[in-house]
């Protein structure tokens, strides 16, 4: 049994580590911020505070495009994470952020900040592909999905930061703090290692252990020896195959990956995240006796105490039961916001009455807000990081990320459209049965990542598709 001075020594060590990786998943700031700033905008749009002239249909254009530049950006950070490595994509990323930010500071033109916002989704793909490549590659088993789960927390203050100071201050001090975050991140990335898998796919083991002895901060040599030896045969086994898109899709052994995160893709962003940080204001706006920037700032806090609590709740619970809890729960959170809504818009209760129910939405989507960080919002993008080899993470997670894009463009630039045709009510309750439907999936087609390194996972599935298989085969026989 390790004494106090060992455990002393290993907690130094995983602190360490959390530290470095921490300050990689500072980046999701900035993907918190760009998703959260329409929330205050529209608003300064339609009082003339931003002092230009914009369309409804032009604003949900500004609003989708994020999403729309995050589709190329998914294939930035794919291609620049395997030719350049992890740590220069990050400092690469920081680029088109900066440059769509300053144009939205400057600019008056809706055009113009359609392209801005589309430079700025490009940064926000392009760190939803390394950000998370990169901290399954370097953090142990134990911190793993806590880490995952600082990518939200970092996610939930870039929000906090726009709900909170967004809608008290003027529409340029709002885009000044959006150009702000990416040059912090930028300069945060400087002290990060590079990745050693990356070296050691590249046969450079001289650097990936150069690198690896600085992460774990450890000098014994015979652990390290072994510890990378591990991971070395794991990586030239999963190398022997092509990294390409098509040998993603084609090759059995992942097809089961595949139809998990595109699974839980689906329910992170289809069941109503997007909608409410983009238009949350506006939504609370809508809702008698509720103040949007006031209830906007609460919600902001809940959900950066929410991801900070999930992610001490990600070490103590299983991740299949934190997945179904949160799809759960979001799902009667969204039918209770769509009651409320379908008494003020088709029941149309008087306003007095009406008064009595006023505290469902803000109760509703705080109570999504939880929800949602406890699981939905967090471990889709450890399990994307974890599932699939080294050979096609990069491409794997570029894939992932491209269909939450595809998902967030969809429901962000249709929402207007829909909600105007059908009422909030209706959008709320679609959302709410897609995480209905999702319970079913979790509790069917998830596996559980919990406790287990890179290479069990990945040994774990390898070994149910080949008993998959093997069936298929005798029965074939059979036939």
């Amino acid at each position: 049994m390790p004494g106090a001075g060992e455990c002393f020594k290993h907690f130094s060590f995983v602190m360490f580590e959390f530290i470095l990786l921490s300050l990689a998943a500072f980046t999701f700031m900035f993907t918190g911020a760009s998703l959260s700033w329409p929330s205050p905008a529209i608003p300064k749009f339609q009082n003339g505070d931003a002092n230009l002239q914009i369309t409804d249909e032009q604003t949900s254009w500004v609003v989708s495009l994020l999403s729309a530049g995050a589709l190329l950006g998914c294939l930035v950070g794919q291609v620049s994470s395997e030719r350049i490595g992890r740590k220069r994509t990050f400092l690469l990323s920081a680029v088109p952020g900066v440059v769509g930010a300053t144009i939205i500071l400057f600019t008056k033109s809706p055009l113009l900040m359609c392209g801005a916002r589309f430079l700025m989704g490009i940064t926000t793909g392009t760190v939803a592909v390394v950000t998370m490549v990169y901290i399954t590659e370097i953090a142990d088993k134990e911190i793993r999905g806590a880490l995952g789960m600082t990518v939200q927390v970092m996610n939930n203050m870039g929000g906090l930061i726009i709900y909170g100071v967004g809608p008290f201050v003027s529409y340029a001090v709002l885009n000044s703090i959006i150009v702000i975050i990416p040059v912090m991140y930028l300069l945060f990335c400087l002290w990060i290692p590079e990745s050693p898998y990356y070296f050691l796919k590249d046969g450079r083991v001289h650097l990936a252990r150069k690198e690896f002895v600085f992460i774990k901060g450890r000098k014994d040599e015979k652990w390290i020896d072994e510890q990378l030896g591990i991971i070395n045969v794991h990586v030239k086994e999963n190398m022997e195959n092509a990294t390409t898109v098509k040998e993603l899709f084609t090759n059995i052994k992942y097809r089961k990956c595949l139809y998990i995160v595109g699974g839980l893709k689906l329910l992170q962003y289809m069941t109503g995240i997007l909608v409410i940080q983009s238009y949350l204001e506006e939504i609370f706006r809508q809702s008698s006796s509720i103040s949007g920037p006031r209830a906007s700032i609460i919600y902001g806090f809940v959900q950066l105490g929410a991801g900070i609590g999930a992610t001490f709740l990600s070490r103590w619970c299983r991740r299949r039961f934190l997945l179904l809890l949160s799809c759960v729960g979001v799902s009667i959170a969204m039918t209770i916001v769509g009651i409320y809504f379908y008494l003020q818009d088709v029941v149309k209760l008087t306003p007095e009455v009406l008064a009595s129910y006023s505290m469902l939405p803000l109760l509703g989507l705080m109570g999504f807000n939880v929800l949602y960080a406890f699981g939905v919002g967090n471990l889709p993008y450890v399990l994307q990081a974890e599932l699939f080899p080294v050979n096609v993470k990069s491409v794997a997670s570029s894939v992932a990320t491209q269909l939450a894009c595809v998902l967030s463009f969809l429901v962000t630039k249709f929402y207007l459209s829909f909600r105007n045709v059908f009422g909030n009510h209706s959008v709320f309750w679609s959302f709410a049965c897609i995480g209905y439907l999702g319970v079913f999936f979790i509790y069917f087609y998830v596996p559980e990542t919990g406790d287990k390194t890179l290479e069990e996972v990945q040994d774990n599935l390898k070994a149910n598709t080949s008993e998959g298989q093997s069936l298929r085969d005798y029965k074939a026989d059979d036939d």
